[in-house]
């Protein structure tokens, strides 16, 4: 399954049923918010009359905007990376196209999604509080008894509608890193007592993010699963809770991971398209074909460690001598 389109298959499966998941899940808190609270409304600019609607508008709207967003917004995005990264490294690297391999498994593809969903993650979780008071309605403004159920249903909201920002960020970083592009020092910088350094641009980009998400991802979930459930609204501490507030601290980042995947294997299929174009856009840049050398070593010989320590005892009495 690692090789060939069949490698595709269960990525592509994987994403089916967490994207069915989520809307299973996001309507039945939905459905429980409107029990207690029939005028609660979860998106006011969305004309529906039930918090429902609003969450399928919005679940159903994000996975085609995404894909529609690779489609027009992911390889011009990629020409600006490359020219900004050459402006910014200019003085002390050089950027060329490394030959890569062809292989690329299901395990790959999941961990590519994971990055941009944990980023869509955190900041969804702060878009909350940030336009509660104008987008979303703020968990502060609901009974405490359904504090529980809105808590989550917001983070996935939130999430969704961050995930394009994000993806628009790493998208890029996917063809730059597929395409081969790297960075390392020029040769004049390696006389100068400097390691040799070589990273491909498109993980030297994600560096920047990708860092931020796996600390913040961790501190937002503690916050909001945690103590704004329990130390805040007061809710009883007890072993179900904290395995429902556990569930969603382990679950989200999947669920948001489902609706990266369809983007990661649409990445996948349109490799054939887009990496000759970045190649030849790096190349009008100045970019130069490069090969990866390979350190091989081989166990000597017992004639050439015979022939080392005669040498060397050679050695060593000419120098007593």
């Amino acid at each position: 399954m690692n090789e060939g389109k069949l490698r595709l298959a269960v990525p592509a499966i994987l994403a089916a049923t967490g994207i069915c998941l989520t809307f299973l899940l996001a309507t039945t808190l939905a459905s429980y918010i409107i029990r207690v609270h029939p005028e609660a409304d979860l998106v006011p600019a969305i004309a529906s009359e039930r918090m429902t609607g609003d969450v399928w508008t919005i679940l159903v709207a994000i996975l085609p905007i995404i894909l529609i967003e690779y489609m027009v917004l992911a390889l011009p995005l990629t020409v600006v990376f490359i020219a900004l990264n050459k402006v910014l490294k200019a003085s002390a690297y050089e950027q060329n196209i490394m030959k890569l391999g062809d292989r690329f498994g299901v395990d790959r593809i999941l961990r590519r999604a994971a990055i941009p969903a944990l980023f869509a993650i955190s900041y969804g979780q702060l878009s909350i509080y940030l336009l509660g008071d104008y987008f979303l309605v703020p968990s502060a403004g609901l009974a405490n008894e359904v504090e529980f159920f809105s808590t989550p249903l917001f983070a996935i909201v939130g999430a969704a509608l961050i995930l394009p920002l994000s993806l628009a960020f790493f998208m890029p970083t996917w063809l730059l890193n597929d395409s081969g592009i790297v960075i390392h020092l020029k040769e004049g910088h390696l006389k100068v007592r400097r390691c040799p350094d070589t990273e491909g641009v498109g993980r030297w980009y994600s560096n920047f993010l990708g860092g931020f998400s796996l600390i913040a991802l961790p501190l937002s979930s503690i916050i909001h699963f945690f103590i704004q459930p329990y130390l805040v609204a007061g809710r009883a501490l007890t072993p179900i809770n904290v395995i429902v507030s556990v569930f969603w601290t382990i679950g989200l980042p999947l669920l948001m991971m489902a609706f990266v995947v369809p983007v990661a294997i649409l990445n996948e299929v349109m490799l054939g398209f887009t990496t000759p174009r970045v190649q030849s856009i790096a190349r009008h840049l100045g970019a130069k074909d490069v090969q990866v050398v390979h350190a091989e070593t081989k166990p000597y010989s017992e004639t050439e460690i015979s022939d080392a320590r005669e040498n060397y005892s050679d050695s060593k009495g000419q120098d007593q001598r």
